[in-house]
């Protein structure tokens, strides 16, 4: 089990160069099992769990639209090396003529190179969203602590969302929490 996710979470974590991570309250190593009986789960958590939760919920609402681009940039990547293949059906004796039925079907391959980077960067960012949350409910879980959370996007103007987030919480002496976020995208 990786103790440094737990401390990651807690507000008694310390960190130096000289001892690495450390405990405010022991000045030691952390040397639990499952565990930390002196762990303080406040706003620390609370803030790394709710924007776990918002970066894969907006990934999430990206999806469609990602794919979306991903589709059409693919139908226009074949449509032009189809084209450009077919360009040259004709009887063509003008090196101009080559050279713009080549460029036809480069800007073809360009197309389709642009698709997959585009998917590629979304499933990272979903995966790599994915794990921070699955560590943070990995160590909740160790504790018994539930969550359950709520978005509530408003208007998008000028290219700035603000996002209302509720943490709602089960077994754990906070109840609920509700914090606001604006990010540009």
């Amino acid at each position: 089990m990786n103790l440094a996710r737990h401390c990651n979470l807690c507000e008694n974590e310390m960190t130096s160069l000289e001892k690495g991570l450390t405990c405010k309250l022991t000045n030691k190593n952390p040397d639990f099992n499952n565990t930390c009986s002196k762990i303080n789960l406040d706003k620390k958590l609370k803030e790394k769990l709710e924007i776990a939760n918002l970066e894969l919920e907006i990934i999430r609402r990206n999806k469609k639209s990602t794919h979306l681009t991903f589709y059409s940039t693919i139908i226009i990547g074949f449509s032009l090396i189809i084209g450009g293949y077919l360009f040259s059906s004709w009887t063509i004796y003008s090196l101009f003529l080559w050279t713009v039925k080549i460029g036809i079907i480069a800007g073809g391959f360009t197309f389709l190179g642009v698709a997959y980077s585009k998917l590629n960067r979304f499933r990272k960012k979903n995966k790599k969203a994915q794990l921070e949350k699955r560590k943070i409910d990995e160590v909740l879980e160790n504790y018994g602590i539930e969550y359950s959370t709520i978005f509530d996007f408003k208007e998008k103007i000028h290219g700035t969302q603000e996002v209302t987030v509720n943490l709602e919480f089960k077994n754990w002496t906070k109840r609920q929490t509700t914090n606001t976020y604006k990010f540009d995208y």
